[in-house]
């Protein structure tokens, strides 16, 4: 029976959304009958489309098994098929996995493993953790603390200050060069564990390539590779955020494969499972792993449904999908076919600042004119709404910088995307920015 009002609590009270009925693919449809093109997979998540036939038939297979497992009782079969199948496609060593149910909760199974692995090294007083501006890591308080974005101002009296570094090449007005942009970055991350003292320092937390914060920002070339040699000299551990860009999303497993870094560990949620159901996890480098399986009590933090049956079966047949079709091949094509796209409308319109990104994973900074490359006040929202009238959905990514809000939006299509689709994206795209 449908229900006849909405008293769900959400940011949009008042407003009365579609409701959707049905999806497939990169398509939506709703209640009264419209049709979408679901351009950003709602929040980069629908990494294979809406309802893969695949994972939906993976999930069933489980259903008929067992649901759910409590991880200090039971281990369970697709549990282990899953970190199997990670330790093959994941750039760490020897990797060890741990799964949860959201990018927070992985990131805040990241923060617990960083402190403990210093407690168990017998360097307490490593506690300190250092992350970037703009980014952002998840609405949990401790994941919250690590992020630099709008998101956190409510909170702040009460999040830990974290960001204090800057991310590299999210100021477009700099103009520095490729150079000038890696000295400077890399100088900002050793400006601000001299600050806290390495002694004091557990962690540093990135995103390889920026996700909902900053539209998709790409780090200069050898910006990594200068942050992995930072935390060795440092004795601090490298964690990489790929909620967003793990699985595909870029056009390789993990988006730190681009640059052949190898983080101490990964963090991952969203498209590991293409929204058929919650999951994520962290992915550990064997070095980091052996201190705590030496230990007598391992890993001994988690959450209810860390390593459940049901997100581990969808999750291994996601990998398994990805290889039988061909998708980081298909992802790197139509990416550039999107980019080629993209750029086209950006030589078209004078508020273009920028177009960016990997892959699948594209962004667009709307500015006032590319003279002074200043943002243009409310354009992400007006182009998402302009959009979304015309039956395509983007992500607006309207994010504080100092004074300014800089303006983005943000695309992310399914891995599984045809070129008739990716055509269709930029046509009505190039529509929306011309109607906004």
């Amino acid at each position: 029976m449908a229900a006849t009002a909405d008293y769900s609590l959400t940011a949009n009270p008042g407003r009365a959304l579609p409701v959707a009925v049905r999806a497939e693919g990169c398509r939506i449809w709703t209640a009264d009958g419209r049709e979408f093109i679901d351009a950003c997979g709602g929040a980069m998540v629908m990494s294979l489309g809406h309802r893969h036939p695949r994972l939906i038939e993976a999930l069933k297979r489980q259903a008929d098994e067992i649901t759910f497992t409590y991880r200090f009782a039971f281990s369970n079969e697709p549990m282990l098929e899953l970190a199997d199948l990670i330790r093959e496609v994941s750039p760490l060593d020897r990797s060890w996995s741990f799964f949860n149910s959201s990018g927070s909760e992985s990131v805040e199974s990241a923060i617990h493993l960083s402190l403990l692995y210093w407690q168990l090294r017998g360097r307490p007083s490593k506690v300190e953790l250092i992350s970037r501006y703009p980014s952002y890591h998840g609405s949990t308080l401790g994941a919250l603390g690590l992020s630099g974005s709008k998101w956190r101002s409510p909170f702040e009296l009460v999040l830990a200050k974290n960001a204090v570094a800057q991310t590299p090449n999210a100021d477009i007005r700099a103009r520095r060069t490729p150079a000038e942009e890696l000295e400077f970055a890399v100088g900002e991350l050793e400006d601000a564990i001299a600050r806290r003292g390495a002694e004091h320092v557990a962690a540093v937390f990135l995103e390889p390539i920026s996700g909902a914060s900053a539209a998709a920002v790409v780090p200069p070339d050898g910006y990594l590779e200068r942050v992995r040699e930072v935390c060795d000299r440092y004795e601090v551990l490298m964690i990489c955020d790929e909620t967003i860009t793990g699985f595909g999303r870029t056009g390789t497993w993990f988006g730190v494969d681009h640059w052949n870094v190898k983080p101490d560990v990964l963090t991952f949620a969203k498209g590991v499972t293409s929204g058929v159901v919650p999951f994520s996890g962290m992915v550990v480098a064997g070095n980091i792993a052996d201190v705590f399986v030496a230990s007598e009590h391992g890993f001994p933090v988690g959450h209810t449904f860390s390593g459940y049956p049901l997100g581990c079966a969808v999750g291994a047949e996601l990998i398994r999908t990805i290889r039988d079709e061909g998708l980081l091949a298909n992802a790197q094509a139509m990416g550039a076919r999107l980019r080629a796209g993209l750029d086209q409308i950006a030589l078209a319109s004078p508020h273009i600042g920028q177009v960016r990104g990997l892959g699948l994973l594209q962004g667009i900074e709307l500015v006032q004119d590319r003279e002074s490359l200043e943002p243009l006040p409310g354009a992400s929202l007006r182009v998402t709404d302009a959009a979304r009238s015309n039956g395509l959905m983007i992500y607006s990514c309207p994010t504080p910088f100092g004074r300014r809000v800089i303006e983005s939006i943000m695309l992310a299509p399914p891995l599984t995307i045809t070129p008739a689709d990716v055509d269709l994206i930029l046509d009505r795209l190039a529509d929306a920015i011309g109607a906004a």
